[in-house]
């Protein structure tokens, strides 16, 4: 059979389209929308699996191997939020490796605390559901009541974010960005010098920034699968038909810096070539 070219392909849609309007006008509208659904929203591979999923009833896949992991993943998420963000390696900066270790271990810290908040809300949750799954006399409704109780338990204690820092250095810094505001009257900004200058600072800032947000990043997703990564697998595979475990935002702050670093590379050396070579 030959090929179909676009333009048939459209029509054929199109005349689709229509049929189904006038079916939906002059017969059943009921039928007519339970035919566009079936039409619309065919997906072999995504029917099957949720097939797959709806036939797994059992609430455990490994009742007898789900009691170690639950523990295994609480003595992780312990030792997560304790050495997960600890001492971050920066490299040789001189006198400027200490405020480097202090803002890479902060945007670290978010990182993983997050991480770990994520897990143990979504392990209570999980916890929860398989529990009402389980017909009353399962022993493995037992098991999933007790790691669901131990998760109400220490869920709160993973607060997460721990954007407390942040905040407070910012509210410190508003009365000296006060102050430099006030003293900035007297400088020429119509100068193009003191705008290359700007650029020029600006250019230093963004590419700290983003050097930060890269290594703190690199730092949480490390740790973060290096501690959680295993004990997380071992726990899914005994619950079953979960989906994927929980994973950390690095990829988000990788992002951000790799845009800020576009920005400090290509956007700001443009806007000085356009400002001190176009407009001279």
């Amino acid at each position: 059979m030959t090929e179909r070219r676009p333009d048939e392909q459209i029509l054929d849609e199109l005349t689709g389209q229509l049929d189904r309007t006038r079916r939906l006008l002059m017969g059943s509208p009921e039928e007519a929308a339970e035919l566009a659904l079936e039409r619309m929203g065919g997906e072999d591979q995504q029917d099957a699996r949720i097939a797959v999923e709806l036939a797994s009833i059992a609430p455990l896949a490994d009742p007898g191997g789900f009691p170690e992991a639950h523990r295994l993943v609480m003595r992780a998420l312990e030792v997560l939020e304790r050495e997960g963000s600890r001492n971050p390696p920066v490299g040789r900066l001189g006198p400027f490796k200490p405020v480097a270790e202090f803002l890479v271990e902060l945007v670290a810290s978010y990182i993983v605390q997050s991480f770990a908040q994520g897990v143990a809300g979504r392990l209570r949750t999980l916890y929860t559901r398989r529990e009402a799954q389980c017909a009353p006399e399962l022993p493995e409704r037992r098991l999933l009541a007790r790691a669901r109780i131990e998760m109400d338990r220490v869920a709160p204690g993973y607060g997460g974010g721990g954007l407390g820092t942040p905040i407070l250095i910012a509210g410190a810094a508003v009365p000296l960005l006060a102050s430099v505001a006030q003293s900035a009257g007297a400088i020429p900004f119509s100068s193009r010098y003191v705008q290359l200058g700007g650029i020029g600072i600006l250019f230093v800032l963004f590419f700290a920034i983003s050097s930060v947000l890269l290594r703190g990043a690199a730092v949480a997703h490390r740790r973060s699968r290096l501690i959680m990564g295993r004990p997380l697998a071992l726990l899914w595979e005994t619950i079953g038909h979960a989906g994927n475990p929980p994973r950390d935002d690095s990829v988000t702050f990788a992002t951000l810096a790799i845009v800020l670093t576009a920005l400090v590379w290509f956007v700001l050396p443009a806007f000085a070539v356009v400002l001190f070579v176009v407009l001279r």
